[in-house]
């Protein structure tokens, strides 16, 4: 049963993330606090420097020989029937197979931002457990997932080549 002081604890812990999101948008869109040369160079700063460090603290933390296989698995197959059911949606939506789409459902329905959002609520929701199980879950997304999408995304770029080759390798 969910008390009140659980959702408490979930508010408490989300609360700062959206008031700095919503801060930042207010501060660009209509307060016109930054330029846009600020804005790309704020991008940077998050996209190269904190959010890599972020991981590799929360990686780093991670001991890969005591993972819970219980864990890994029911990773892994949440991911294998994910992969399959985008593949058959995909197949029949849309008259064809189109692994584009294949790879954009699987980046947005299985990996979501676990690092950002995913730490601090179910640290509030469940403890230092919660906490250990969603490191694993960055481990694995961070080694395995994130490569087989670099992956897909090499196959699609060889397939897209090989069904429209340039006039120059075809002349």
């Amino acid at each position: 049963m969910i008390t009140s002081k659980d959702v408490y604890h979930v508010v408490a812990a989300t609360i700062p993330l959206y008031v700095a999101m919503i801060l930042a948008y207010t501060s660009v869109k209509w307060w016109k606090l930054f330029t846009p040369e600020q804005c790309g160079g704020i991008n940077k700063f998050v996209a190269k420097f904190s959010i890599p460090l972020l991981s590799f603290m929360i990686i780093s933390a991670n001991n890969p020989y005591n993972m819970s296989l219980r864990l890994v698995l029911a990773d892994s197959v949440q991911k294998l029937l994910a992969i399959v059911l985008i593949g058959v949606v995909t197949r029949f939506w849309f008259r064809g197979w189109r692994l584009s789409l294949v790879i954009t459902g699987l980046s947005l329905s299985t990996l979501p931002n676990t690092l950002i959002i995913g730490v601090p609520v179910l640290k509030a929701m469940y403890g230092g457990e919660a906490e250990s199980l969603l490191s694993q879950i960055v481990f694995l997304q961070s080694i395995v997932w994130y490569n087989f999408l670099l992956f897909l995304f090499e196959v699609n770029a060889a397939m897209a080549a090989t069904a429209n080759p340039s006039p120059e390798v075809a002349g």
